[in-house]
C-alpha cells in the first residue's frame, strides 16, 4: 500500500469506521499518497465490504481510486484567487472580512481591544500616471512587504484595491502601542522607493478605528 499523508490518516480511519459499522452505504475518502518520485497525488477511494466473518468483521472489500491531484490543483487556485490580491498576494476584501469577524469575537470573548487601520498612499496616482502602470504595481509590491515587515505575526494586512491597504490588529494593549505601529508605518512609507531607475517618494495617511 502506498505511503499515505500522515495529516489524513486520522479521516480516513473515521470514514473506514463509519462504514464498517453500518452508517454509509459505501466507503468514500479523499487522501494524499507518496509517488515513487517523493511527490504527492490526490486520490478519491471509494470502496464497499461485500463479505464478513460470523461475527460481523469486514473479510474483503471491493473499490476504486481515482487521481484527483488536478481537481485539487485548481480548487486551491480558485480558493486562492477568491480570497487573496493577485498583484501583492496580500488578503483581498472578502478575505479581509472573515477575519475582522472572527477577530471580533475573539475580543468580544477575551474582553481585549481590536484596531483598524485604513492606510493609503498619497501621490499614489503621480506615479502611475508619470511612471506608468507596472511602476505603480512594483510600488504597490514594496509597499505591501514594508507594511507586513512592521506587524506582528498575528496582525492581518489587506489591500483594498488601488493604493489602499487596511490593517487589523488584535490585542492592542493602550493606545501608546497603537502610536508606535501607526508611526512606524508612516516611516516605513517615507523611505525612497527604488522602481528601476526611477526614485520616488510617497507618504502614507492612516485612519484609525
Amino acid at each position: 500500500e502506498a505511503a499515505q499523508h500522515p495529516d489524513d490518516l486520522a479521516q480516513m480511519e473515521r470514514d473506514r469506521q463509519a462504514h464498517f459499522d453500518g452508517l454509509t452505504p459505501t466507503y468514500v475518502n479523499e487522501h494524499r499518497i507518496r509517488c515513487k518520485d517523493g511527490s504527492w497525488k490526490w486520490v478519491l477511494t471509494r470502496g464497499m465490504v461485500i463479505s464478513r466473518d460470523a461475527q460481523g468483521k469486514p473479510l474483503r472489500m471491493i473499490g476504486t481510486h481515482t487521481d484527483i491531484t488536478e481537481r485539487k490543483k485548481s480548487e486551491a487556485t480558485i480558493w486562492q484567487q477568491a480570497n487573496f490580491d493577485t498583484l501583492t498576494g496580500l488578503p483581498n476584501r472578502r478575505m479581509l472580512r472573515d477575519r475582522l469577524e472572527q477577530e471580533i469575537l475573539k475580543a468580544k470573548r477575551d474582553g481585549t481591544q481590536l484596531a483598524i487601520l485604513f492606510l493609503d498612499l498619497d501621490h499614489f496616482k503621480e506615479v502611475n500616471d508619470s511612471l506608468g502602470h507596472d511602476s505603480g504595481d512594483k510600488l504597490l509590491v514594496e509597499a505591501a512587504g514594508r507594511i507586513r515587515a512592521c506587524l506582528r505575526e498575528s496582525d492581518t494586512v489587506a489591500r483594498m484595491g488601488g493604493d489602499e491597504f487596511t490593517v487589523l490588529l488584535p490585542n492592542v494593549s493602550d493606545s501608546a502601542s497603537l502610536e508606535q505601529v501607526a508611526q512606524k508605518l508612516l516611516s516605513a512609507m517615507s523611505g525612497a522607493f527604488q522602481l528601476g531607475d526611477e526614485q520616488v517618494f510617497v507618504s502614507a495617511s492612516i485612519g484609525i478605528s
